[in-house]
């Protein structure tokens, strides 16, 4: 889905903040989620968070908003 919304930017020309995948690399959100995890994986961060949230026993999905959240958090600058 988040492909989709990605392509679906592009075709129509809109430039936003996208930190899931960037050309040539894995994007700011997975280099995030990586260090927050303490490792990596080539299966890529949707895979990772599926694994977590079975270990912790919480939806995936309600996992990925929680990290996505606190992501958010650290990357917004600090107001001032």
């Amino acid at each position: 889905m988040l492909i989709g919304y990605q392509v679906a930017m592009a075709v129509h020309g809109i430039e936003e903040d996208f930190p899931f995948w960037r050309p040539g690399s894995e994007g700011p959100f997975t280099e995030w989620l990586w260090q927050r995890l303490g490792r990596h994986s080539s299966l890529g961060w949707a895979v990772e968070i599926e694994r977590e949230a079975h270990e912790a026993g919480v939806p995936a999905v309600e996992l990925f908003f929680s990290l996505l959240d606190k992501y958010r958090r650290q990357a917004q600058p600090a107001e001032g």
